[in-house]
């Protein structure tokens, strides 16, 4: 693992503690399938948000990072192009839910 994507884990990381403190004041009511409503503080909901924020979006971003990883670049392995463009993946995605929280956050 080099550097470049040492200093992307981290920013996800980051990121993603961010996107989890202010989603407590951002995040509101859910609905379940069966269509039981959740309210926004309540456990399961909380659940929902960290299973969200630190796996659903790297496991995302991971799937998405398979294609572009595919283009040829400077002789680097697939594993490399792969993991440096799914952390960047994962990089603006959190980036933009944490601008988006912090705008809904100014917006109330």
């Amino acid at each position: 693992m080099n550097s470049t994507n040492k200093k992307q884990i981290i920013a996800v990381i980051i990121l993603a503690v961010l996107n989890l403190l202010i989603s407590n004041s951002t995040t509101g009511n859910g609905h379940t399938l069966e269509g039981h409503v959740i309210m926004a503080r309540s456990p399961e909901m909380r659940s929902a948000t960290i299973t969200t924020l630190f796996f659903g979006i790297q496991l995302l971003s991971f799937l998405v990072g398979l294609l572009p990883a595919l283009i040829p670049y400077k002789g680097k392995s697939y594993l490399e192009k792969w993991v440096t463009v799914s952390l960047g993946i994962a990089i603006g995605v959190h980036a933009i839910a944490f601008l988006l929280s912090v705008s809904k956050l100014f917006i109330r």
